[in-house]
This record gives structure tokens, C-alpha cells and sequence, in this order.
């Protein structure tokens, strides 16, 4: 009896023991964090409202609206950026107090003018770092508190740079010319193009005795894929003419149209996306030259000669005089 006591004792004890142990060691995590607000949250991207990131004279502030993350007011978020750096922020661990004497702080990139990341939900500040240099502890970096003079040493953090490339929007499309099923091709004519078994037709009464250019089509279908700006311009009239313009139509009924205004120096590019409509309704982009080639194709440029379908010219009889 005594002898169970004891064991029963024993157990309640070491239950007790682990139960603390789990306690502390789940509190030092938490008490590691470098950002304790975003440490609940499943998609830390989604629990922000506002990201604004500066490093000297460059400010990138990144705002939340219906129609998606913009930037200075102005074009869109590369999402794949913002997701990468508040990933980074939320995953990252204190792993060493350093400096607390501001002296050090230049030679440490750790002044209120480096690189600073500001975070905010609901317009509510919850997080204000600097992110100064790497450090030779693989894999650590020098991170401060805008608020505190003490520093530290902060893991995953490394990988995050700012520019403007890092944060503007620059990919608008990447479908594969694959997944193109139909072309509507309007400039001097419309011209609706099928695929149909990996081949491109023509489609109604002007498809009679017209042979396509295969890979001709399939460059200009794969003018969504890629699909890269180089600037974004906040308008709603494009200079004229409109040149030509393209409907690409996709699987499950998605379109894309691209429309092509102005003179070939001065062309932009109009956009519109049926998955999401209003996205890029007060914008026009320029587009890079090889590019733009493919969306100033001649419609004459799609079909074939008659050489290209296998056909030989018949010879000149006045050429082929009797002996």
C-alpha cells in the first residue's frame, strides 16, 4: 500500500514536472519571437493592413485596398515579395543580445535611416524593426527595435532586400500558350481563331481555302505567357489609334484581352482580365520590344504560303519550250 502511494506520488510528480518544462519551454519560444503579434496568425500576410518599408531616401509603402496590395499609392504589390519578407519577419528568432550603445550603431547599419520595416493591422502599429547587417553567425542578422537601444541577433532574416524591382508588380500574366484556346484578333479584320487537337483554324466563313501559319499562332498565344510591363501609368484615355487588339480565351471561360493603342514609339498596352474585372480598368502599360512585336503580328502574317503547306508552284509552260 505504501509502496503504491510512493509510486502514485512519484507519478504526480513527474506529470507536474514535464507540465512546467512544456509551460517553459512554449513561453522562451514565444519570449524568442522577433514579432509576437504575427505569431497566431496562419497567413501572416492577411492579418496586416499596411507595410511600409524604407531604407534612406527610398520609402515603399504598401497598403491594403479591394482590389489589392498597392504601392505608393500607385500600381500593384508583387505578392510573392511581401509574402517572402512578412514570412521571413514571422518565422524569425532572437538568438543573441548585442550593442546597446548607439555608437555602434552605423557600423552595424542600425541607425533610424537603414533598412526599416514598419507593420501595421488595422492602422495600428505592431511591429517597428531595423534590419541591419548579417552577421558572420551563419544565418543571423543585426535587428533593432526603432524604439529600444538594445540589438540583437535575429534569424532568417538574411534574404530580405528592398528595391523597386523587389516590390512593384512586373509579371501581369504568366499563362501558358497551352492552356489558349481561342484567339479573337481584331485590327483590319476579326478573326477568330479555334484550337482544335493542338492545331490553330480559322473559325466561320473566312476559314474557307485559308491555311494557317502554325507557329506563328502559337507565338501569338503565348504573348500572355511571361507577360512582363516595364511602367504602369495611371490613365484612362490611351493615346490613338488603337491598332489591334486580342481576346484570349482560356479554360473554365476566362478571358484576357490585350489591346494595343497609338504609334509603334509611343504604343501601350490596355488589359483587361474577366477574373478580375475592375483589377486593371485605370491602367495602361508599356510592354518590352520583343513583346510588343508579337502584338503589332500582321493578321496577313498567320497564314501559310503555299509552301509552307507542302505545296509545290506549278512550272511556267512559256518556260518549258519543246526541243
Amino acid at each position: 500500500m505504501t509502496t503504491s502511494k510512493t509510486l502514485m506520488g512519484l507519478m504526480i510528480v513527474a506529470g507536474g514536472l514535464v507540465f512546467y518544462l512544456y509551460q517553459a519551454q512554449s513561453r522562451e519560444t514565444e519570449q524568442n519571437l522577433l514579432i509576437t503579434a504575427l505569431s497566431a496568425e496562419t497567413s501572416a500576410v492577411d492579418a496586416l493592413t499596411k507595410v511600409v518599408v524604407s531604407d534612406g531616401e527610398q520609402t515603399f509603402v504598401m497598403q491594403e485596398q479591394p482590389s489589392g496590395w498597392t504601392l505608393n499609392e500607385g500600381f500593384y504589390v508583387r505578392m510573392d515579395s511581401l509574402s517572402d519578407w512578412i514570412q521571413a519577419l514571422k518565422n524569425a528568432r532572437l538568438m543573441e543580445a548585442k550593442t546597446a550603445n548607439p555608437d555602434n550603431f552605423p557600423s552595424l547599419s542600425l541607425t533610424e535611416d537603414d533598412l526599416r520595416v514598419r507593420l501595421y493591422q488595422k492602422q495600428q502599429l505592431v511591429a517597428d524593426i531595423i534590419l541591419g547587417q548579417t552577421s558572420s553567425t551563419p544565418g543571423a542578422r543585426f535587428v533593432r527595435y526603432a524604439d529600444q537601444q538594445q540589438s540583437w541577433l535575429a534569424s532568417e532574416l538574411n534574404d530580405l532586400q528592398s528595391s523597386q524591382e523587389t516590390w512593384q508588380l512586373a509579371m501581369i500574366f504568366d499563362v501558358p500558350e497551352s492552356q489558349v484556346q481561342a484567339i479573337e484578333w481584331t485590327a483590319d479584320e476579326t478573326l477568330n481563331l479555334i484550337r482544335d487537337s493542338d492545331q490553330w483554324q480559322l473559325a466561320g466563313e473566312t476559314a474557307a481555302g485559308q491555311s494557317i501559319a502554325q507557329g506563328q499562332l502559337v507565338t501569338l498565344a503565348a504573348a500572355i505567357s511571361g507577360f512582363r510591363i516595364q511602367d504602369a501609368i495611371a490613365s484612362n484615355s490611351p493615346p490613338e489609334p488603337l491598332r489591334q487588339s486580342f481576346v484570349f480565351g482560356l479554360a473554365q471561360g476566362r478571358k484576357i484581352t490585350l489591346a494595343v493603342y497609338g504609334h509603334e514609339d509611343e504604343a501601350v498596352i490596355k488589359v483587361s482580365d474577366s477574373a478580375q474585372p475592375e483589377r486593371y480598368e485605370h491602367w495602361q502599360f508599356t510592354v518590352p520590344d520583343y513583346k510588343l512585336s508579337t502584338l503589332l503580328m500582321n493578321q496577313s502574317d498567320i497564314f501559310a504560303s503555299e509552301t509552307e503547306n507542302g505545296d509545290q508552284p506549278e512550272a511556267d509552260e512559256s518556260a518549258t519550250g519543246s526541243s
